[in-house]
């Protein structure tokens, strides 16, 4: 037997690697329900001005995982460091899906929220509201599809592929799902999760 037969026999009981995974980044949100309602509803979250990224946008609470956390560490850690309450305050349910796409990894949980007063901190979150959660069960979310095309460098080495220019890139469609209630707009990612959310869990 060759050194590489040997090789491939001793990996055979190794985990299977996910090509791509180390580029992609994981996170963790909260689908919250506040307990302190007469009836069930959701919290979200409306991003600050001052991050860098998706400022003013909605979303649920949550964020990246850092390397040495579990999924659930990561959205106990999150949602008490934007909302300013402490971890007796949150409570996780149940997790509930991973979503995936080309750049993201999104662990969603549905945790249960108590004695929250809307406090939050003004560096990453703008305001809070809340959704009745028959809301996304009584209603649809409006769609509409982007078309994404390849764009390349300069140098793109072109002569090197059958077909050069004309080669018949797939593009890559998208269904961008949006919700607007009282005049919050919910939509993108987040969107998508609270549909999934309504289509998986009946009530």
């Amino acid at each position: 037997m060759n050194t590489v037969e040997n090789d491939i026999r001793s990996m055979k009981n190794q985990q299977v690697q996910i090509i791509g995974e180390e580029t992609v980044s994981r996170y963790a949100v909260a689908i919250i329900l506040d307990g302190d309602r007469e009836e069930e509803e959701i919290l979200f979250e409306v991003r600050s001005e001052r991050i860098s990224h998706q400022p003013g946008d909605v979303c649920l609470p949550g964020g990246r995982i850092e390397e040495d956390e579990e999924p659930e560490e990561t959205v106990i850690r999150e949602v008490c460091e934007e909302l300013l309450i402490s971890p007796e305050q949150i409570q996780i349910i149940c997790p509930v899906s991973v979503l995936i796409n080309s750049s993201q990894q999104i662990h969603v949980y549905l945790c249960h929220l108590q004695n929250y007063n809307n406090t939050f901190s003004e560096n990453e979150v703008a305001r809070v509201f809340r959704v009745p959660l028959s809301y996304f069960y009584n209603n649809q979310p409006e769609i509409h599809e982007v078309l994404w095309s390849p764009e390349f460098d300069d140098d793109f080495p072109f002569d090197k592929i059958h077909g050069g220019r004309k080669y018949p890139w797939r593009q890559r469609k998208s269904r961008i799902r949006f919700y607007e209630y009282e005049g919050n707009v919910i939509w993108g990612i987040t969107a998508r999760i609270m549909e999934d959310f309504s289509l998986r869990y009946p009530l």
